[in-house]
Formats: C-alpha cells, structure tokens, sequence
C-alpha cells in the first residue's frame, strides 16, 4: 500500500460551518435511536427469561419504558432537525434539551436494568 495516500473525509469539508454543530447532532441523535432500539430489544429478550422471573415487573416497565422514551426523544431531535433543514430554516433551541434528556432517559433506562438483572442473578 502507498502511504501517501490517505483516506479520510472530513465532516467539515461537508457541512457549512453553521451547520457543523447541527450535523454532530444529527449523527449522535440517529445513534442514540439505534442504540435504544438494540438495547430495548435485548432488554425485553432477557425479561422474558426465567431467570427474569425475580424481577419485579413494575421495574422491567420503567427500565424499558425509559429506553423507549429515550429513544423517541432523539428520533424527535432527528425530525426537529430534518425538518428545519428542509423549510430552510433554523432549528429549534429546544433540540439540545430533547437529545440531553434522551441520553439521560436511556442511561437510567440501561442502568437500571443492569441493576436488576446483576441481582438476579445472586
């Protein structure tokens, strides 16, 4: 290989320096849906285990009831910034509140569930 050559794409050769922070923030928002969707989806897997069975299942619906959200309010961020982009206009201050309190929804939904599920295992 000649290592002259380098690869690499620079996200601030694509986006206007306006938009840099704007398009960090759409790429953290769609990760952080995906990454609710998996977690929720392995959540609600080993929930349904016997070994879930000493779970309490009020805390299997808030642990999984705030992954969900969680992953709801970054898809919203994602729409709050598709949708300014294509009315040609500014997004809503509003969004950095909504990704804030997803990633915090979705570390006390994660968190929590590893709290339960560690315990059960005792």
């Amino acid at each position: 290989m000649d290592d002259d050559l380098e690869s690499t794409v620079s996200v601030r050769d694509h986006a206007p320096d306006q938009h840099y922070g704007e398009t960090l923030l759409y790429d953290f928002a769609k990760t952080l849906t995906s990454l609710s969707l998996l977690v929720l989806g392995g959540v609600l897997t080993l929930g349904g285990t016997q070994r879930a069975a000493k779970i309490p299942l009020s805390a299997l619906v808030l642990t999984s009831g705030a992954i969900a959200l969680a992953g709801m309010l970054a898809l919203s961020t994602v729409f709050g910034i598709v949708k300014a982009r294509a009315g040609n206009s500014e997004p809503p201050k509003s969004l950095l509140l909504l990704i804030k309190s997803a990633n915090f929804l979705f570390g006390v939904g994660l968190g929590g569930f590893m709290l339960i599920w560690l315990d059960s295992l005792k």
